[in-house]
């Protein structure tokens, strides 16, 4: 038993390292979502300017933002024009990363054991790697979700008041982060009431003695309550004003669920109840095609079965607590995002953190309840073979597959064309004389993201987005016409034909899967795109994802 414990740290960082290998390569190759692109500008104008402000309507918590700052200036980039994919993408990866990490607090009421197959199953799992390298809030909400779980786990095991202190910070950050926070901590509270009636169900079922310990006054519970929201008030505030900057900010933050709750019931992204459990264990795109990361699945439920074969007095006081915990938690919280019509594919990431939790432990107690060691080492090598399959697929969907439509996580992602665009733009500047001083107007109904990422290095008084066509007849009327006219295929007829004469329009670009965008250039700067014999080559950029 001594070697356990150093034996689990080896494994580990054993594991960290297969993370990082299943994370890090070619970061800037996929192409930017338009979530992304817009969390990205975001962060990259908040690094220019010093300036936060927090939009109620939309968009998210700052936490994301303001971490971002540290990588950016690590980069030495000195501005949103020159920063890249990396800057931005290595953020989520460190926190992707630190939810394994964060795993190890669990480990004495898991079991080492559990722990370390826990630990290998979240640096492999298909999703987890998938959204660990995608620049929105997610990663930073998981990671958060795990460590007040953690920490609060640590407070119960030991009823030392610095965990709560932790675990009030990481509740702050969970609401610094996302407004989805709400649902796991609505799960969390579920799920500690549903496993404190279970247990002293059982113990009267069995006339079981009560556990010696510390027995808390109400007054005592009330003021440990109070100090993990006074910690979490403090700093979920800090960020939300601004670090003082922003005096409304905290107040916009409670506000915002009145949107949010409006946004969730309306038809917008809304998908079966069954959505989540369909990408994540049973995704079939084509014949041809079939992923899963059913072994996560099918291990969990078994997890959460042997949590409630113990009884009590045949394990610890504290131990009893956290499978049934684990389990309750994570069935609330799958039941609350898959009951909401509005869904997206890395919401999914909230609830299978924990389903990997209850898999290690699934795991753990196949190894243990096999007979003999002919069956213990069938087992081993069965769940080993499983987790060889869910890493073949990960490395399938994140680098062959990564914007491609047969991939579950793909959500109305960008197409490669969309970087070829940015590519010959950039060309086609440097060989003016105004260079990318030249006038770019964009003209996009509903969404024009994520073109304002990928024009970011032009000059932005020059470049201006429309999401109205009239609006921007409007506005420009007495105005020339601008060197660049990127305009949706829909309006294009109605609205420009009359102009477009003075143009050469050859290239045709999806922003997202059946949004198409044409690319007009004025005809007398023409000669100066199709000068360099790359552009002559291709003038109609593939839009296919």
């Amino acid at each position: 038993m001594s070697l356990a414990r150093p034996l689990l740290v080896a494994a580990m960082l054993g594991t960290l390292g297969i993370a990082a290998a299943f994370r890090l390569p070619a970061l800037a190759v996929r192409p930017m979502h338009a979530d992304e692109a817009n969390q990205a500008v975001k962060a990259g104008t908040l690094y220019v300017t010093g300036n936060y402000q927090y939009d109620a309507g939309d968009h998210h918590g700052p936490s994301l933002y303001w971490l971002t700052q540290a990588t950016l200036a690590l980069s030495g980039a000195k501005g949103l024009a020159d920063s890249d994919e990396i800057a931005y993408r290595i953020v989520p990866v460190v926190f992707s990363l630190g939810s394994i990490a964060l795993l190890f607090l669990f480990a004495d009421g898991l079991g080492y054991a559990a722990t370390a197959v826990a630990a290998l199953l979240m640096a492999i799992s298909p999703a987890c790697v998938y959204f660990g390298r995608y620049y929105i809030q997610e990663s930073l909400l998981v990671f958060f979700i795990l460590a007040a779980l953690g920490f609060a786990w640590r407070y119960f095991c030991s009823r030392k008041l610095i965990w709560l202190i932790f675990a009030g910070a990481a509740i702050g950050m969970m609401h610094a982060t996302k407004e989805t926070w709400v649902l796991s901590a609505a799960a969390a509270v579920g799920g500690f009431a549903l496993v404190w009636g279970w247990d002293r169900m059982w113990r009267r079922r069995l006339a079981a003695p009560e556990d010696a310990g510390e027995t808390l006054a109400p007054q005592g519970i009330v003021l440990r309550l109070f100090l993990v929201l006074a910690v979490a008030i403090l700093v979920a505030g800090a960020f939300y004003s601004g670090f003082g900057r922003l005096g409304s900010g905290p107040w916009e933050s409670i506000t915002a669920y009145r949107n949010y709750w409006h946004r969730s019931q309306l038809h917008e992204h809304a998908e079966p109840w069954y959505y989540y459990l369909q990408i994540l264990f049973a995704f079939r795109p084509s014949r041809h095609f079939f992923w899963t990361e059913g072994l996560i699945a099918a291990l969990a439920i078994i997890g959460g079965i042997s949590g409630f074969a113990e009884r009590p007095g045949t394990i610890s006081a504290d131990r009893r607590f956290i499978l049934p915990f684990l389990t309750f938690y994570t069935l609330l919280l799958t039941a609350l995002y898959s009951l909401i019509g509005y869904k997206t594919p890395w919401c999914a990431l909230s609830f299978l953190s924990s389903t990997i939790l209850l898999a290690g432990a699934g795991a753990a107690a196949i190894v243990r309840i096999a007979p003999g060691r002919f069956a213990k080492f069938a087992a081993c090598t069965a769940i080993a073979l499983g987790i060889g399959h869910l890493a073949w697929q990960s490395y399938q969907l994140n680098y062959r597959f990564s914007a491609d439509v047969r991939n579950p996580y793909v959500y109305a992602h960008t197409p490669p064309g969309i970087v070829e665009l940015a590519t010959r733009l950039d060309r086609f500047a440097s060989k003016l004389p105004q260079g990318r001083d030249l006038s770019i107007h964009v003209v996009v109904p509903d969404n024009y993201w994520p073109l304002p990422w990928y024009l970011r290095k032009f000059n932005q008084e020059r470049v201006r987005y429309w999401l109205d066509a009239k609006k921007w007849q409007k506005d420009t009327q007495r105005q020339p016409w601008p060197d660049v006219l990127i305009i949706a295929l829909e309006v294009e007829t109605e609205t420009f034909s009359e102009h477009l004469a003075d143009y050469n329009g050859q290239m045709l670009v999806a922003l997202r899967p059946g949004v198409f965008v044409r690319v007009f250039v004025r005809s007398e700067l023409w000669p100066a795109f199709i000068a360099d014999s790359t552009f002559a080559a291709a003038q109609v950029i593939p839009c296919a994802g």
